[in-house]
């Protein structure tokens, strides 16, 4: 039986726009979309002036662009239940309250009444694990200058990963809900474990031991068409130094060259449907994407690599506040070097050790079911129960073993035992169940508990969740 920690590092690394909806999506669970939304009419009526009301920190017009509802727009009552649910949305507020009231010349007024949210968190973070011992502390603003600009840094000192991490979303771009920029920066110092790829170990060898020290730069700039469809493309800069592997384990083979450091850049461009909101701790909705990352020295990178994936995540609602949570993630990698590998193991497949498994192709499904357990004042304690089910494999290995760059250089050193064996594609599957905390008047990250049960080996293992899941 072991205790594992949702590394920090690791679980920031992805895009912005994921930390945003842990941020502000899942602490909209209290507001009170489900009463009656107080309209005056049910016929469409000509809007002809629109007020802010109950606003403390959050801009008039920051409230009004969420909205999408202006001047000269006509609302009727199913309009204005679309305008609450886009506010509760976002997070900002604790309660929202949409209605029209009657002008003069005959047009309505339409009055957004809204309750701001404490928009900051300071949280501190601890890994306790045999892959991580650790910790650090965060820092979150979820409402920078009262304009909805999300803000976060982070640190974490560890013996698996070390780093800073800092982010910023601005998820209205100019006051256009259709446009959405980010940055992230990170330095980060990685202790990269290889193991075998069986399954059904129950206490793994770590074959080699090897550390990577990098630091990284990205921008993505993402469109919103028709309220539903999405683009986005994203620029990464970053450079990658390996050290010598650990002398003590079994293999002391550098995984990529210890040379200079690497310039890795990369463009992901990124096409999708998203239909989801989150709301009252209940995600509804649709979410189809297909994404492709070239690294080629076109993109001012010194590798040759290629991601190609295709993502599915569905949140659907029961009986009000229980809700089933599905995700299924396909990524085809070519030419992948070591620091680019697709992993699974650890917080993206609870059950087994941090990053057990690894290859260039995978395939990963994973479905939560929440459900109410009980509320104490703001506090709004959830259970859910889990499977998280993976399929890794290598699709594309050198003969010898070795993957070289344009000028000769190794930046991959394939570890025969984990590329071999009577199942080319390796297959595991954890279940479980778990605790989720949520604070309806704090902008606050998810907070909570997992106990998984990895069906390959029959290992327990204990997971403390902080920020991020995989749904």
């Amino acid at each position: 039986m072991e205790y594992e920690q949702c590394v920090l590092l690791s679980c920031f690394r992805h895009h912005l726009s994921v930390l945003a909806l842990v941020l502000t999506g899942l602490g909209a669970s209290m507001a009170h979309a489900d009463e009656d939304l107080p309209v005056s009419s049910s016929l469409r009526s000509e809007v002809g002036d629109v007020t802010v009301e109950g606003a403390n920190k959050t801009q008039s017009s920051t409230v009004r662009s969420f909205g999408q509802v202006g001047v000269g727009d006509e609302v009727d009552s199913e309009e204005l239940e679309k305008v609450e649910r886009r506010l509760l949305a976002t997070g900002l507020f604790q309660d929202v309250r949409v209605s029209t009231e009657p002008m003069p010349d005959g047009r309505v007024r339409l009055v957004l009444r809204v309750k701001d949210k404490a928009s900051w968190v300071v949280a501190p973070t601890v890994a306790l694990s045999s892959a991580n011992t650790g910790g650090g502390l965060l820092y979150a603003e979820n409402n920078l200058g009262g304009r909805a600009k999300k803000f976060v840094v982070a640190a974490q000192v560890s013996t698996g990963e070390s780093g800073l991490y800092m982010g910023f979303l601005d998820p209205i771009l100019f006051g256009l809900p259709q446009l959405k920029f980010s940055l992230e920066g990170q330095l980060k110092s990685d202790r990269v474990d290889e193991y075998s790829m069986d399954a059904s170990e129950d206490d793994p060898e770590v074959l080699r031991r090897t550390r990577f020290n990098s630091a990284s730069l990205s921008a993505e700039l993402g469109f919103i068409l028709f309220e539903r469809v999405r683009a986005a493309a994203k620029y990464r800069l970053s450079s990658i130094d390996a050290k010598t592997p650990d002398p003590k384990l079994p293999v002391t083979t550098p995984p990529f060259s210890t040379g200079p450091a690497m310039r890795d850049t990369s463009l992901r461009l990124m096409v999708g449907l998203d239909t989801r909101q989150t709301l009252h701790a209940v995600t509804e909705g649709l979410n189809l994407e297909a994404s492709y990352e070239v690294s080629t020295p076109d993109v001012w990178s010194e590798f040759d690599y290629r991601k190609l994936g295709l993502l599915y995540r569905h949140g659907i609602r029961f009986f009000e506040e229980n809700n089933l949570v599905l995700r299924g993630e396909l990524i085809l990698g070519t030419d992948l070097p070591f620091h680019q590998e697709l992993v699974m193991g650890g917080n993206t497949l609870r059950g087994f050790q941090y990053r057990q498994f690894r290859g260039d192709s995978r395939l990963t499904f994973t479905a939560e079911y929440h459900f109410p357990l009980f509320k104490v004042k703001s506090l709004a304690f959830r259970g859910v129960a889990f499977s998280d089910t993976g399929a890794v494999a290598w699709k594309d290995v050198p003969e010898d073993g070795l993957l070289l760059d344009a000028n000769g250089r190794v930046i991959r050193n394939y570890l025969r035992e984990t590329i071999t064996g009577q199942n080319p594609v390796t297959v595991a599957q954890g279940v479980g169940g778990g605790l989720r905390l949520y604070l309806n008047n704090v902008v606050l990250p998810l907070l909570g508990v997992d106990v998984a049960y990895a069906v390959n080996s029959g290992q327990v293992r204990f997971y403390l969740v902080a920020g991020v899941t995989p749904s």
